[in-house]
């Protein structure tokens, strides 16, 4: 896209990624839909013979998954960071500082492979309007050393552990192995819809920086403020020699969106006219829990990757979603609270694969749970909410 003129190439290069996208968000719909079919049938037989889905060490017998696992990669950089001297990364308060050292070579060459491989992801697969990991390797860099290096689940056990035979076993093997490819699949899938959907980063990106050029809006990401339409109508504008100034509607959305970000939605809305929002009490809430156990600590909401400086070992990290991006911000956590998800999400596997507990669709827990005093019962399901008794 670098050498294309993106008000004149804008409706190719949309149609032709927005073709491309509706066979990836197609098979980001299937494969999971598949993947959880396959392995709630597995969940089932294993407990007709007495053995714990939830235990199972899929990264045993399909290594892909930890290749596709971003913490993985992390580890190895963070492996050539510990590796430089320390009196050099203390003197290097930057990443800017320190990579331009001979001693950290090794280092900035695992971070930029790092990069290759892992740069697409950003706060959100599915929003691109959010910046890619690529985009600050600042950022990148203190998410990665600042990240603790977690021992592994040892209550996980392998399949060929459990000891079966006979037809059991064998047909317990075959589902089994459906039900591995079938995580493979989904973690490949999701990889490839989010660096996909992220192409529409770098057009609008582009097409802004040409707004911006036109005296349209102020900065190249106040394009995302404005809507298909209005962008459709500028790009029109622009080829007949008129331009009208977005900069007063970017201002006033931008606006809305800061003053709206507490409000508390409700989980159903009917008519056609909005309710009156609300902050609400803090309460206890209720969700459906996906990794047992029962924890107790202060929480801090991580809305953002950016928010990931603010997490100690330990919190109980509440978040509005997650996917393979939020991976490194939830290896610090003693707990897991999240606005929606399911027993297959990003954070439930995570969450089972450390041993911790984990409740997913907890009604607007980001709002309700800021640093808050709270134990999760990831067996039942509860958040309690001690600042209350």
């Amino acid at each position: 896209m670098s050498d294309c003129s993106f008000i004149d190439d804008y409706p190719q290069l949309f149609n032709e990624l927005f073709q491309e996208g509706k066979k990836l968000v197609y098979l980001n719909i299937m494969i999971p839909l598949l993947m959880q079919l396959y392995n709630k049938r597995l969940k089932n037989k294993l407990q007709k013979v007495s053995a714990d889905y939830e235990l199972l060490d899929f990264n045993a017998d399909f290594p892909e998954l930890s290749d596709i696992n971003p913490v993985t990669g992390m580890n190895k950089v963070r492996q050539k960071y510990i590796e430089i001297p320390l009196s050099l990364r203390e003197s290097c308060d930057t990443f800017d500082k320190l990579v331009c050292k001979p001693e950290a070579e090794a280092f900035a060459a695992e971070f930029q492979n790092f990069i290759i491989k892992f740069g697409h992801l950003s706060d959100s697969g599915t929003d691109f309007s959010v910046k890619k990991w690529q985009e600050d390797p600042g950022m990148l860099y203190r998410m990665i050393i600042q990240s603790p290096a977690r021992a592994e689940n040892n209550k996980l056990i392998t399949f060929r552990s459990l000891h079966l035979s006979g037809f059991k076993y064998s047909a317990l093997g075959r589902l089994y192995r459906k039900a591995g490819r079938f995580k493979v699949y989904r973690e490949q899938v999701s990889s490839l819809y989010i660096f996909g959907y992220g192409l529409f980063r770098a057009l609008f990106l582009g097409l802004g920086r040409e707004f911006v050029n036109k005296g349209v809006i102020d900065e190249p990401g106040d394009i995302f403020f404005l809507n298909r339409e209005e962008t459709d109508k500028i790009v029109t504008g622009i080829r007949k020699g008129t331009c009208e100034n977005y900069s007063g509607t970017v201002a006033r959305r931008k606006k809305e969106m800061e003053d709206s970000r507490d409000f508390i939605l409700p989980s159903v809305i009917f008519g056609d006219e909005a309710p009156i929002l609300e902050h609400g009490a803090i309460k206890t809430l209720v969700g459906v829990g996906t990794s047992s156990g029962i924890y107790h600590g202060r929480t801090t909401i991580v809305r953002v990757i950016a928010d990931f400086d603010s997490v100690i070992d330990g919190d109980v990290v509440v978040i509005p979603f997650a996917d393979v991006s939020w991976t490194p911000v939830l290896v610090k956590a003693g707990a897991i609270v999240s606005e929606s998800g399911g027993m297959l999400s990003h954070c439930s596997i995570i969450a089972r694969e450390l041993g911790i507990p984990s409740i997913v669709s907890v009604d607007n827990a980001c709002s309700l749970l800021a640093g808050r005093e709270v134990t999760v019962d990831g067996s039942n399901g509860i958040v309690t909410v001690h600042d209350n008794e």
